[in-house]
């Protein structure tokens, strides 16, 4: 790929009407081409390729002027082209804006120092940090981009990387990403410049060797118990990602290649549940929560690598990131992410050793959650406020609509700072998933402890309270056919013609399907809706399967065909038990092949009475790829087999059965 990318970035601008352009392209603006690449689909890596790079060109005045860090990366994409100037041209833009904010919060500093309001941030060591805060995503873009095509900077560029990088104090990062990301920084940057030039680090010490040890710990933690921040659409990028950047002069060539076996062992994580464009696996810190089958964020880089959907292209997307950088998949991993003639689940775990992910994947749909289970010594629950709730994607072929469907108790129900979403409150909701059927246990919502707090919300959007809590469902605009029992029984039958849902829940309550969504601006689209089920103790399923399975001449037949097998054979109910810490509630739900899902509140899970075993539960498996928590992976195809040893930091390829 490396000798291909020159030719795709000489032709992508030429008279010469590449495979991917639409026709004509000189004659586009910018933006019509960028609208056009986005709008066709793309049967093979090749077009997809080209279509990534073309976009990225077509966007350069826009990538001049954007804070993205993945500006960057389309430098590269020029530099390693030989188009020197527009690549320099980017990366001196984007130099300048930072150095801009560095001077500008300097002095804002000095400022205070000055008339005694200054409040300093704390070190270990009792010094502070000081300023310039220079944001760490793009320290790391541009850190990339020195360290690679130095060489071809002159000698004001190569001083105004090493005033911002040597001047810069903010070295400290809180987040999952940021504690990986910023020491990175900060070791690349005293490699690179003289260490004495930099202010003392108060995390790591002398660096160096403290972050050569926290690096290792992380990849080997990547690589045997998952990426942190998994699925993670905004932040998964800055978690692996990061991994290729161990590639470079200024690194060990040998953590650099244990980072890259890293990379691609989370990616062939991520490859089974991939489903043309849906990213259908829960995710350890992500929003929006109201998404659409065209990828977004980090499932751009995804597209690139497996197709699907189109999401919109352009200069600053993952995309770019995943075609100027030189790996790319096993086609053992390809086919992981794209053979979905058949039904099955993936199993998973991340983000800690007591949660536990399932997603089943049904070629035109499929259904994912999350399951937790505490520790014996007491009761332990976290609140997963910045991700998308458990549900269903499906095939939407509308770019107006959500793929979406989710159920949860929230966490809250507003938009509070940003575009959070109402998340997962274990505190009152945990989940039991069978295939294609998901059953939510809600427990003590109406107790007065309990009680929802009214929160002050700084952009002044008005929250979402009552005097309990309560289990929420996000339904987006879109299907083609609805049965709405809500009051009568307690159900709700949709069609969205690539996936047939049934809801069914313990008790009744009210669905107005021309209500909007409170939270945020409607959610994704103003007719999408959602209902929330009242009581103290709830239980809800969600059942799914594909449209082929009752047939009908309309979709209005269709769902009632659905709507018929559900009444008939299923039943969901929720009981008072007594629990570890008192009475708490147990659901129940029989689905319509008549299998048994039982799940008390922080106790025991079973399936047709046999006890779910989280204890053997993998680090991921499908049909192509079996990995043991904190063991080696394994991806087949039936003929050849790719054995990642996570000991020796080897990867090697053999026949099936063979030696």
């Amino acid at each position: 790929m490396k000798a291909l990318l020159p030719f795709l970035l000489c032709a992508s601008l030429s008279a010469a009407e590449p495979a991917a352009a639409p026709p004509n392209p000189t004659a586009l603006s910018p933006k019509d081409v960028i609208v056009a690449l986005s709008a066709r689909q793309y049967p093979d890596a090749a077009s997809r390729e080209a279509a990534i790079v073309q976009a990225a060109l077509a966007d350069l005045d826009a990538v001049k002027r954007s804070p993205s860090p993945m500006t960057g990366w389309t430098a590269q994409l020029l530099l390693k082209a030989g188009r020197k100037e527009e690549g320099l041209a980017i990366v001196r833009a984007y130099m300048g804006e930072r150095i801009k904010e560095a001077k500008v919060r300097m002095a804002n500093l000095e400022k205070r120092r000055k008339d005694g309001t200054n409040v300093p941030f704390p070190l270990p060591n009792g010094k502070e940090w000081g300023e310039p805060h220079v944001n760490g995503f793009g320290l790391w873009s541009m850190v990339n981009v020195y360290m690679r095509y130095h060489d071809q900077m002159d000698a004001a560029l190569k001083a105004d990387f090493q005033w911002l990088f040597t001047n810069n104090t903010s070295w400290a990062g809180s987040t999952g990403n940021l504690s990986f990301l910023i020491p990175l920084n900060l070791y690349l940057t005293e490699q690179i410049w003289d260490p004495k030039l930099l202010p003392v680090d108060g995390r790591y010490g002398a660096r160096g060797q403290g972050a050569l040890k926290m690096f290792d710990k992380r990849i080997a933690y990547t690589a045997t118990r998952g990426s942190p921040e998994f699925a993670s659409r905004p932040y998964m990028i800055y978690n692996i990602g990061t991994l290729l950047s161990f590639d470079n002069p200024y690194t060990d060539k040998e953590l650099a290649r244990r980072a890259q076996m890293a990379y691609e062992m989370s990616i062939a994580h991520a490859a089974g549940t991939w489903l043309n464009g849906n990213w259908a696996t829960p995710a350890g810190r992500s929003y929006p929560g109201f998404v659409t089958q065209a990828p977004t964020g980090c499932a751009d880089m995804l597209w690139t690598y497996f197709g699907g959907k189109t999401p919109r292209l352009g200069g600053n997307t993952t995309a770019v990131f995943a075609v100027a950088e030189p790996w790319r998949p096993s086609p053992l991993i390809v086919k992981a992410a794209t053979d979905r003639t058949n039904p099955y689940v993936h199993r998973s775990r991340f983000d800690g050793d007591r949660t536990f992910q399932t997603s089943f994947v049904n070629r035109t749909y499929a259904l994912f959650s999350t399951a937790t289970t505490h520790a014996p010594t007491g009761r332990k629950t976290s609140i997963w406020g910045q991700t998308y709730p458990y549900g269903v994607m499906f095939d939407q072929p509308a770019g107006d609509c959500a793929s979406l469907c989710w159920l949860t108790v929230p966490c809250y129900d507003d938009r509070p700072l940003t575009n959070y979403t109402p998340g997962v409150n274990s505190r009152f909701a945990e989940y039991l998933q069978h295939r294609g059927s998901l059953l939510l246990v809600a427990n003590n919502l109406t107790d007065p402890a309990n009680k929802p707090k009214v929160r002050a919300d700084i952009k002044g959007h008005r929250p979402f309270s009552t005097d309990a809590w309560y289990a929420l469902a996000y339904v987006p605009h879109g299907y083609l056919a609805m049965v709405n029992d809500s009051e009568a029984t307690g159900r709700v039958f949709l069609d969205y013609g690539s996936v047939l849902i049934a809801f069914s829940a313990s008790q009744p309550f009210k669905w107005d399907p021309a209500a909007p969504v409170f939270a945020g601006k409607g959610g994704f689209h103003p007719k999408d809706s959602e209902f929330r089920v009242f009581g103290k103790d709830v239980a809800i399923a969600m059942e799914t399967a594909r449209p082929d399975e009752f047939p009908g001449a309309t979709p209005a037949a269709r769902l009632a065909a659905f709507r018929a097998a559900i009444l008939a054979r299923t039943k969901v109910a929720v009981a008072t038990v007594t629990g570890g810490e008192g009475p708490v509630a147990k659901g129940s739900y029989v689905d319509r092949f008549g299998t048994k899902l039982e799940k008390t509140f922080q106790g025991e899970a079973t399936i047709d009475g046999q006890k779910v075993d989280y204890d053997r539960w993998p680090l991921v498996d499908n049909p192509w790829i079996h990995q043991e928590w904190e063991g080696n992976m394994r991806i087949t195809d039936g003929v050849t087999e790719r054995l990642y040893d996570v000991k020796n930091w080897t990867i090697t390829e053999r026949k099936v059965g063979g030696k």
